[in-house]
């Protein structure tokens, strides 16, 4: 199957064996008004619970407490519940406890066996914020999908015409859409193109990776597909890394502020990058890694900007959360108020789903000894049920990862995620 081509583009179609992600129901994102290519593939109906188990914690049973970020800024209350609907976590229960929550193997010319160990990118471009002495998880053995490394790479002679244009068209039609929707961004779509162009190991990387999606795996033939889908991990990690790189340097040859590349928020892109790097490794900040508050752009509606104060809350709020050290007692109510008041600003955006369930499974699973191997169904469906909540996070996840992600980008990052639970222990 291939990826659905868009018809104004000039560049060929993705190779043959190109397997995109569904293009399920979910709120369109606000920053880019773009979506990833659909498929064939049925949509995942996100309004049923995740487990039907758990569907009985009936709504009008669950109480919703004040919150201070509630109608924050004038938001009305009526625009809220009209974007509910396709995420795993009700709208009705907003307590913030929630528990809603192809073909042959070829060798490649620019692939071999040995184990890729992660993206050199990273070394020139280093998160904008340190963190705190927590037990760091690196983000190469994140990269293992299933515990199999991408295959080292081997760069190429040289890069033919064909197969840059393969590069401009996979680049534009799904990995920038895919990454933008998940920062809740544009500057991948506005500007990233030629970031990708100019650096020549992610073309390589890009390169081989468009190699093995010519690779049908044979029924059963689990390590072929975890190698492919760890390169595709690895070259979404560099094309979302190329972000810092501008941000940290966003100047003009002639001293001047590059204000195209600041308005297409490749500032908030770099700090988004940051949260999500440290949630995932298991790392904290030293501070609130408060995204730039900009003002809301001009002629945008009422409903535009309250959209715009929920997204920036829910990035700041994640990354106040990374501040909590959650091995200090005097922190865990801080911890309970700030994830509730994250849960309460999901508004149906898949990437926040994630990243919110991310958030429970670390901070709940890591002081459970059956987690997450062993983490069997509870029989209980109390929203204050510890395991419950973990439980359908960590479903959800493992779901988005393994098909039912909207776009490559999130299913490739849910893989990340798992791979954080067996590795950070």
């Amino acid at each position: 199957m291939q990826a659905t081509s868009v018809t104004s583009s000039p560049y060929p179609p993705p190779p043959q064996g190109y397997m995109p992600a569904g293009n399920h129901v979910y709120a369109p994102t606000l920053s880019t008004g773009v979506s990833s290519p659909g498929s064939s593939v049925e949509p995942y109906d996100y309004s049923a619970a995740i487990d039907p188990a758990l569907e009985g914690a009936g709504q009008s049973q669950m109480q919703v407490p004040p919150n201070s970020y509630e109608g924050a800024q004038g938001f009305r209350s009526d625009l809220k519940g009209g974007l509910d609907g396709a995420s795993p976590y009700s709208s009705g229960a907003s307590d913030g406890h929630n528990h809603r929550g192809g073909a042959t193997l070829i060798q490649s010319s620019y692939v071999n066996a040995e184990p890729f160990y992660g993206d050199e990118n990273l070394k020139e471009n280093p998160p904008a914020y340190t963190s705190g002495a927590a037990k760091r998880t690196k983000i190469d053995d994140l990269l293992a999908v299933g515990g199999v490394y991408p295959p080292t790479l081997t760069p190429p002679t040289s890069i033919s015409g064909h197969v840059y244009d393969e590069i401009k068209h996979i680049y534009t039609t799904v990995y920038a859409p895919g990454i933008d929707k998940f920062l809740e961004t544009r500057w991948f779509s506005m500007r990233g193109l030629s970031y990708v162009l100019a650096d020549l190991r992610v073309c390589e990387q890009f390169a081989a990776l468009i190699s093995r999606f010519g690779i049908t795996p044979q029924p059963g033939d689990y390590h072929t597909t975890a190698v492919t889908q760890s390169f595709e991990a690895s070259v979404v990690w560099s094309l979302m890394g190329l972000c810092r790189r501008v941000a940290a340097d966003p100047g003009l040859p002639n001293g001047q502020v590059n204000y195209q590349e600041s308005n297409d928020s490749v500032h908030d892109a770099a700090k988004r990058l940051d949260i999500f790097e440290n949630l995932v490794s298991g790392q904290y900040f030293d501070a609130e890694p408060l995204p730039p508050q900009n003002e809301a752009a001009r002629n945008s509606s009422v409903l535009e900007e309250q959209l715009k104060f929920r997204e920036r809350e829910f990035w700041r709020l994640t990354g106040r959360f990374l501040t909590l050290r959650d091995d200090e007692a005097s922190s865990a109510k801080e911890i309970d108020d700030t994830l509730g008041a994250c849960r309460n600003l999901l508004d149906s955006r898949e990437n926040r789903d994630v990243i919110y369930s991310i958030a429970i499974a670390r901070h709940l699973g890591q002081r459970m000894a059956e987690f997450p191997d062993n983490l069997q169904q509870p029989n209980s469906n109390d929203e204050q049920d510890a395991k419950a909540k973990v439980y359908v996070a960590k479903k959800f996840i493992e779901d988005e990862a393994v098909g039912k992600g909207t776009t490559q980008v999130i299913q490739r990052l849910c893989g990340m995620a798992m791979r954080s639970w067996t590795v950070g222990r």
